[in-house]
C-alpha cells in the first residue's frame, strides 16, 4: 500500500510540527526533554579549543551565548530552527469529514490538557510495535500464516493477531491526527513537534510492510528453497507477477521499499518547496484505512484469501475475453495489493521529480541519492541471494528501517534549519552500498553474510538510538521546551523571560 508513504499533514496551508495547523514562529510552550538526564544539569561550560574541537568533530557544531555546545546542530541552524514555519495541506475528504473531526472531538472532551502532543504521538507508535512484537512472535518468519507449507508451518497461527494490527494502525492514525490539535489546544506547538511525528512515521514505515507480508501469508522468498523441492504445487511458482520480478523475495522486498520511498519522496519535495500538499487520496487518510482493512480482512477470511486468486478470477469471468482467459489462477489476490503499490509510488515519483527538478534544476536529485543507494543496494543483495530474507527477515528489515529513518529524519531536519543535506553525512548507508558491491563480484558464504548483516544492524541501532538522545536533547535547549512535558517549565525559558523582564 504506497499509499501509506507520504507524512500526515494539517488541513491549513500553514501548519505547524506537532499541531499540524498552526505554527508558532518561537516555539511557544513547552515540550519534553526525552529524559530526565536531558535536563539542565546536564549542560556544560565549554573552553573555546574544547568548542572547536567538537565543531571539527562533528562536521560543524554549535555554541549558544551561555557556552552550551552542540553536536548536531550549527549556529546558522540553532538560529534558524526556532523561527521555522511548517506548510501544508491535507486535501482528502476522508479526513476533512470523517478523521479531523474525530481527532478535534477527542481532543476537546477526552484528552486532559496537560498531556503532551508528543506523548500522544508516542502512544500511538506504542500500538503498532505492540502490533509488530505479538505478529513477530507468532510468525517470525512471516510465512508462518501460510497453511499450504505443510510442515515448514508447524503450528496455527491465531487469526485474531491481525485484528490487532489493524486495530492498532486505526489508533496510530487517530492518535496522530490527535497530536497536532492537542499542540494547538495547549499552546505548545514547536519545530520540535514535526520531526518528532516524522520520524515516528517513518519508523512506522517498516511495521506497517512487515505485518501486513505476514498478513497476507506471503513467503518472502521461493518455497522450493524454504521446502527443499521443486515439486510443491505452491501457487506462488503460478503468479506472473512473482515471475515477471524474480520471485516473491523480490516481491517481498518492493512491499518494504515502496512505502519508504514515497515517503522519502514526499519529505524530499518539501525540502525545496517548503510546503507539502496532500491529494484528495493520500496516505496517511484512505492509505492506513486501506491498510488496517487489509489486516481485518486476514482476522475474517484468513490469511490466506490473499493467496487466492479470486478476485482476478472474479474480473476475468465478467470480461468474458479469450485473450485474458490465459491469466485464469495465475494473479493472486496479494499480486493486486503490491501491483497497485508500484503503479502507485511510479506515479508519485514521476510527477513529484518532474515538478521538482523543472522548478528547481536537476541538481536537487542529489538529495535523493541516499535513498536511491539504500533502494538499489537491497533489491541487489536480495537478487543475488534469495534465500535472504527466509533466513534473515527482521534483521535485514530493522536494517533497511533504521537506515532509512535516519536519512529521512535527517533530510526533515535540514530543511527545517534551512541547511544542505549532505551525502558524505550519510556515511552509516556506505557499509551497505559496500556489501551489495561485493556480492556482485564475489560469492559471499551466507552464515559470514548473516554475521555481517546482524553486527551492522546492532550498531547502526545503537548510533540511531545516540543520535536521537542528543538531536533531541539540543532541539529542546534550543527551543527552551521539554519534549513529553508541557507543564514543567524549562529553565532556559525561565531564564529568557527573567532576561526580558529585567530588560524592561
Amino acid at each position: 500500500m504506497v499509499l501509506l508513504l507520504v507524512p500526515p499533514l494539517p488541513d491549513d496551508m500553514t501548519s505547524s510540527a506537532n499541531d499540524k495547523e498552526t505554527p508558532s514562529p518561537v516555539a511557544s510552550g513547552t515540550t519534553s526533554s526525552v529524559s530526565s538526564d536531558l535536563t539542565t544539569s546536564s549542560h556544560r561550560q565549554t573552553t573555546s579549543e574544547t568548542s572547536s574541537f567538537i565543531n571539527n568533530a562533528a562536521g560543524g557544531g554549535a555554541s549558544d551565548s551561555e557556552g552550551r555546545w552542540y553536536y548536531y546542530l550549527t549556529n546558522d541552524g540553532a538560529k534558524r530552527l526556532p523561527h521555522y514555519q511548517y506548510q501544508g495541506a491535507d486535501l482528502s475528504l476522508l479526513y476533512k469529514y470523517v478523521l479531523s473531526p474525530l481527532a478535534a472531538w477527542l481532543v476537546d472532551n477526552v484528552t486532559p490538557s496537560w498531556l503532551a502532543p508528543n506523548s500522544i504521538t508516542l502512544l500511538g507508535l506504542a500500538w503498532m510495535v505492540l502490533s509488530y512484537v505479538v505478529i513477530w512472535f507468532w510468525c517470525p518468519g512471516m510465512y508462518e500464516a501460510n497453511t499450504d507449507l505443510g510442515s515448514a508451518s508447524a503450528y496455527a497461527v491465531p487469526s485474531v493477531i491481525f485484528l490487532l494490527n489493524g486495530c492498532a494502525m486505526l489508533i496510530y492514525q487517530t492518535l496522530d491526527n490527535m497530536d497536532g490539535k492537542q499542540a494547538r489546544k495547549t499552546g505548545s506547538s514547536s519545530p520540535l513537534g514535526l520531526l518528532f511525528d516524522h520520524g515516528c512515521d517513518a519508523f512506522n514505515s517498516i511495521l506497517g510492510s512487515a505485518n501486513w507480508i505476514a498478513a497476507m501469508a506471503m513467503v518472502p522468498g521461493n518455497v522450493s528453497d524454504l521446502l527443499g523441492t521443486e515439486d510443491h504445487g505452491n501457487i506462488q511458482s503460478k503468479s506472473l507477477l512473482s515471475e515477471y520480478f524474480g520471485g516473491d523475495a523480490m516481491l517481498a522486498s518492493l512491499l518494504i521499499l515502496c512505502p519508504m520511498v514515497a515517503f522519502y519522496i514526499s519529505t524530499w519535495e518539501q525540502y525545496y518547496t517548503g510546503k507539502l500538499v496532500l491529494p484528495p487520496f493520500n496516505g496517511p487518510s484512505e492509505g492506513l484505512a486501506m491498510g488496517a482493512s487489509l489486516s481485518i480482512i486476514s482476522f475474517l477470511w484468513g490469511p490466506m484469501y490473499w493467496q487466492g486468486t479470486s478476485l482476478a478470477d472474479a474480473a476475468i469471468d465478467r470480461l468474458d475475453n479469450e485473450q485474458f482467459a490465459s491469466l485464469q489462477g495465475r494473479v493472486r489476490n496479494m499480486d493486486l495489493i503490491i501491483l497497485a503499490s508500484i503503479i502507485g509510488l511510479a506515479q508519485e515519483v514521476f510527477f513529484k521529480t518532474f515538478f521538482v527538478t523543472r522548478a528547481y534544476g536537476f541538481q536537487t536529485l542529489r538529495t535523493a541519492v541516499p535513498n536511491l543507494l539504500l533502494v538499489s543496494s537491497t533489491l541487489t543483495m536480495i537478487h543475488l541471494d534469495q534465500t535472504l530474507l527466509l533466513r534473515i527477515p527482521r534483521v535485514m528489515m530493522h536494517l533497511i528501517s533504521g537506515l532509512f529513518t535516519e536519512q529521512t529524519a535527517q533530510l526533515m531536519l535540514d530543511h527545517m534549519v534551512g541547511e544542505d543535506s549532505e551525502i558524505r553525512k550519510r556515511w552509516c548507508l556506505f557499509p551497505l552500498v559496500v556489501l551489495a558491491a561485493v556480492m556482485t563480484c564475489l560469492s559471499v558464504p551466507p552464515a559470514a553474510l548473516d554475521q555481517t548483516l546482524l553486527a551492522y544492524t546492532a550498531a547502526l541501532w545503537v548510533y540511531i538510538a545516540f543520535k536521537i538522545r542528543v538531536q533531541l536533547y539540543e532541539i529542546c535547549d534550543v527551543l527552551g521546551i521539554w519534549c513529553f512535558d508541557i507543564v514543567t517549565p524549562h529553565p532556559k525559558r525561565l531564564s529568557r523571560d527573567e532576561s526580558a523582564k529585567k530588560e524592561n
